[in-house]
């Protein structure tokens, strides 16, 4: 592309100036390749520059050019008059990759020939609408009232089945009026086989807006126009077109929903909305998409819920991840607002009837004060068996009114890695929280942090192996959590938040769905379980109800000449008593044992309506065994225990439950410690891989 801006010295009229370029051979000139001349554009009267009169040449290099030749003619110069020629320059023309339309099309820097209108009048108008894009654009005048039908001469190449996209920058000085644009598909003969439509978006007043368009093209199509249809009110008024574009739909890899229902580019996909309604939003950011997002406003104070309406199909088995980017915005940023998101996929049978709702993710939520906040949130979930498809669908809170909309964009569904699972464990009493997310090394994601939160929304640290997990340093790979101690019978939750090593710079993080806790089948049966070594953990009865006492931390002073004594007091103590508990097989009665030996606190759990409610860390004092039955031969163990009640104990885990050495030892894969040692990294790979 060349750019010659030409001016005059001495008012004259009559001016014309065009501007060649010439392609050659050789630095020196060799053999001339071809020329590409400028339209002839009128030079302004007035002296000066006048940059809409500036001839521009955009053409392509022809095979063989090296080296370019530079031409500037000025025609019906008056004698002794002057013509003057600054900031020429001569450059790559910057044509958007995968545009199909040529620069002079896209950008309208040479002339109009790239476009067609059936009434009004259409020029090279001198606009910049976009940095970038060069000095020029098109103009267009309309005749009448009514939508004005501006589309490029050019029929433009598509294959069945693609989606393609396609933009433009435009400007209006006549008000606030409707635009829309239109796929218009044509068969080999260039009869029309379909019309596709934007939504229509009102732009604003003599303000640069993007239109936007995303379709598929039907079956039968060979070729494609681009409508772009200003709805005029009256005569004379102006509307500008820059920057056009026409590409195949940049869908990230992968995706399972298309471009349109990913991006919302110029069409608002099909989402049911639940206490909300959806409109079409522009917004251009480092993390959304294009130019258009899903803007979502609350129709009551509460919860947004929204559900892309089309069956997308799955596989049974198959894990897939559903992502989105989510903007929330506060009408005062000076005040700190909450604002929660989080996505989910819901499964549906062949036939299209609901199968599995999702029970999704912890609602993520942020608390700042800005204008602005945006999450990235994602879950990932397995196809169930007899699901045949599903439906993807977020969720926005809208409890406080500083919050008026939510914007939603970069919504995706495809197969990826769990992100996590949970498995539950009635026979160990546990539940397994293994976290596949290493991430690469970084400042705020070298320590991990990982709490269990319960119904009442208490959070407590979970235990490692030979750690807990509170700031513990990243190990980079897969994170294996046991936890022995949700409570029996309940709903528990996992909150994973990576940071730097002092917690003060927040990385990324991670919350899972609910989950139920284990359950002991025989009801009549009690957990005794050493929080620190889990591969002692035993069930047990009680043989009767725990009794209770309190002891007083208060002491009465008489003081002689007053009638009532002083009394200084504190803290009552934690409840104690006496538990004791039955044992008929040996092998369990040597574990519990072994249990008491470490003198370390003991945690009792038990099913709802046993009389001990939630989890019950305890010291254990004196010990007491005596047999069941005067027969030796004859097993059977009632253990009196002398209990206190204690916070719960600090520490990691030493062993597992579920993988001890009796394991390893009893495992036929490894015969040799040798082969055990090379099918292993890691003791951590011994204890969780067995």
């Amino acid at each position: 592309m060349v750019r010659v801006p030409v001016g005059i010295a001495t008012s004259q009229t009559g001016l014309t100036v065009t501007a060649t370029l010439e392609w050659w051979s050789a630095s020196s000139g060799g053999t001339q390749l071809g020329t590409t001349t400028s339209p002839a554009w009128n030079i302004s009267s007035t002296v000066g520059f006048w940059a809409a009169n500036y001839p521009v040449v955009v053409a392509t290099a022809p095979t063989g050019a090296t080296h370019a030749l530079i031409k500037v003619s000025v025609n019906n110069l008056a004698a002794s008059a002057k013509y003057l020629i600054d900031d020429v320059y001569f450059c790559a023309a910057p044509v958007k990759a995968g545009n199909a339309y040529g620069y002079n099309t896209a950008s309208v820097e040479m002339d109009t020939s790239g476009w067609k209108i059936d009434s009004g009048t259409m020029v090279r108008g001198g606009w910049v609408l976009i940095t970038g894009q060069g000095h020029y654009g098109l103009e267009v005048t309309s005749a009448a009232a009514g939508y004005q039908e501006i589309r490029t001469q050019s029929f433009i190449g598509v294959i069945p089945g693609k989606e393609y996209t396609s933009y433009a920058a435009v400007w209006t000085d006549a008000g606030a009026l409707p635009w829309m644009m239109e796929f218009r598909w044509y068969d080999a003969s260039f009869v029309e086989v379909g019309l596709h439509a934007s939504t229509t978006y009102t732009v604003p007043n003599s303000v640069v807006s993007r239109l936007g368009i995303t379709g598929i093209a039907p079956a039968g199509s060979v070729y494609c126009k681009v409508f772009i249809r200003p709805q005029a009110t009256a005569a004379g008024q102006r509307f500008v077109i820059d920057d056009a574009s026409l590409v195949t739909s940049p869908n990230i890899a992968g995706n399972l929903l298309t471009y349109a229902e990913y991006s919302s580019e110029g069409i608002l996909p099909d989402w049911t909305l639940t206490n909300g309604t959806a409109s079409l939003y522009q917004l251009t950011s480092g993390i959304t998409d294009g130019y258009f997002t899903i803007k979502a406003v609350p129709t009551v104070t509460g919860l947004i819920t929204a559900q892309l309406n089309r069956l997308v199909p799955v596989t049974v088995g198959t894990t897939y991840q559903v992502k989105a980017t989510f903007y929330r915005h506060s009408t005062d940023p000076a005040q700190k607002v909450i604002g929660a998101c989080r996505t989910r996929v819901d499964w549906f049978d062949s036939v299209g009837n609901i199968l599995t709702a999702d029970n999704p993710d912890q609602f993520y939520s942020s608390e700042v004060a800005a204008d602005w906040y945006a999450n990235v949130i994602s879950e990932t979930r397995t196809c169930p068996e007899g699901a045949a498809y599903a439906k993807v669908g977020w969720e926005v809170t809208s409890d406080n009114p500083l919050i008026d909309f939510w914007v939603v964009d970069n919504i995706s569904l495809m197969e990826a890695v769990p992100e996590y699972t949970l498995s539950t464990s009635n026979e160990d009493g546990s539940i397994t929280l293994t976290v596949n997310n290493p991430y690469a090394p970084g400042s705020n994601n070298s320590n991990v942090t990982i709490k269990r939160v319960d119904d009442s929304g208490k959070v407590y640290s979970m235990r490692g192996y030979g750690r807990t997990w509170d700031l513990a340093p990243n190990p980079y790979s897969t994170i294996v959590v046991e936890d022995y101690e949700a409570p029996l019978a309940s709903r528990v939750w996992y909150s994973i938040q990576w940071s730097s090593s002092t917690g003060a710079t927040k990385g990324p993080r991670l919350f899972t769905q609910s989950v139920d806790a284990p359950v002991l089948t025989d009801a009549d049966y009690v957990w005794f379980k050493s929080p620190g070594i889990p591969a002692l953990n035993t069930t047990v009865t009680m043989e009767a109800p725990l009794k209770w006492s309190r002891a007083a931390r208060s002491q009465r002073y008489d003081v002689v000449g007053r009638k009532n004594p002083i009394n200084r007091y504190d803290v009552r103590s934690g409840r104690s008593s006496s538990i004791t508990v039955l044992i008929w097989d040996p092998e369990a009665n040597e574990l519990f044992n072994s249990l008491l030996d470490s003198g370390a606190p003991a945690l009792v759990q038990a099913m709802p309506g046993y009389g001990i409610d939630g989890n019950l860390y305890v010291a254990v004092g004196d010990v007491d065994c005596e047999p069941l039955d005067p027969d030796a031969r004859v097993p059977g163990w009632r253990w009196t225990l002398a209990i206190t009640e204690v916070d719960r104990p600090d520490g990691g885990l030493q062993g597992s439950a579920a993988s001890t050495w009796q394991t390893i030892l009893d495992s036929t894969a490894y015969p040799t410690w040798e082969e055990l040692f090379n099918s292993h990294d890691t003791w951590t790979d011994v204890l969780t891989k067995g």
